[in-house]
């Protein structure tokens, strides 16, 4: 929801933190629209290889799969975390 509002507005939409570098977390944010990531400088060049091979369809499905779980470790089990 908070993707399509900026989207709607005109804006992007950043996460920050341990959220942002989380191998998990990544394709999931991708998925989800997320168009920035903030992370400290020592996770940026995994996050950017990791980035670069996701396939956006993908990583779409995904997240939508996410938002259907219940819980963190079914969401970490669906990554493969």
């Amino acid at each position: 929801m908070v993707v399509d509002a900026a989207e709607a507005a005109g804006r992007w939409v950043g996460v920050c933190g341990d959220a942002a570098g989380d191998q998990v977390a990544i394709p999931i944010l991708v998925g989800l629209g997320v168009t920035e990531l903030s992370m400290a400088a020592p996770l940026i060049p995994a996050a950017k290889l990791l980035v670069r091979t996701l396939d956006y369809k993908d990583a779409r499905a995904i997240a939508e799969r996410a938002l259907t779980l219940s819980t963190a470790a079914e969401v970490r089990a669906l990554v493969g975390g």
